[in-house]
């Protein structure tokens, strides 16, 4: 309880970020609040704190996402998610998360390669993306990169873009406290934190959704590139210390 002013700029940032792209929340709240709080506090915290905070983007992004895409990567994470659980049981999971972590360092590679986005979409690629997801969440929690790569390489405006994303993602984490919820149970500290960082996190939120609305990027890989690196360099310092 204690460190819970050291975490206020954490989450104020984290949510920043989140309301002017519509991801990156869980990337920076975790590593900041790691360095506070065990993970088996700090991850439900942030997932608290991200899906509320969500809630308050939910009008604008029905508004401007494109619903078709958005309920075939939904649906392909739902299928996804066994599949990552099969695999866990076949291949040991620091292998596995090593292997994906390796993927998602391919993927920052094909996004920089590319100058534009590709304009042939297809059901295919959206339901395989979403399937990717839901394997890499359920086996290594590391599932939202293939969506940043799918979204940021699709044919979508920026808005539609960034619209998409947070339905999708307001998904996965209702799902990912689901699954919390079932298998531990969350001490009143976690829920003291939620309350405390809530109000920051949702200021932090409303700034960056008036900076969007008040100047749109022109992509947003200026910000997801360096996220998907983080993500992967994480996985692969936690896989590595587990050696």
């Amino acid at each position: 309880m204690e460190n819970l002013v050291y975490l206020v700029p954490i989450v104020f940032f984290a949510g920043i970020v989140r309301g002017y792209a519509g991801f990156g929340f869980a990337v920076i709240a975790v590593i900041g609040l790691n360095l506070f709080l065990d993970p088996i506090k700090s991850v439900p915290i942030v997932l608290a704190l991200d899906f509320v905070c969500s809630i308050g983007l939910i009008r604008e992004a029905i508004k401007h996402a494109n619903m078709s895409t958005f309920r075939i990567i939904a649906g392909g994470s739902i299928l996804g998610i066994p599949i990552g659980l099969i695999l866990l049981y076949l291949i040991p999971p620091l292998w596995l998360k090593l292997a994906i972590c390796c993927f998602v360092l391919v993927l920052v590679m094909l996004l920089i390669k590319k100058a534009k986005p590709v304009q042939k979409d297809s059901f295919s690629k959206k339901l395989f993306t979403g399937i990717a997801s839901g394997v890499g969440t359920s086996s290594a929690s590391i599932g939202g990169p293939m969506i940043l790569y799918y979204i940021l390489s699709s044919p979508l405006d920026v808005r539609a873009q960034r619209a998409t994303m947070i339905l999708f993602f307001i998904v996965s984490e209702f799902m990912a406290l689901v699954g919390l919820g079932i298998s531990q149970t969350s001490s009143n500290e976690v829920y003291i934190s939620v309350l405390w960082l809530l109000v920051p996190t949702m200021i932090g939120v409303k700034i960056g959704q008036f900076f969007f609305n008040k100047r749109p990027p022109k992509s947003f890989k200026s910000i997801s590139l360096p996220l998907m690196v983080i993500v992967a360099l994480v996985g692969f310092a936690q896989a590595f210390s587990a050696l």
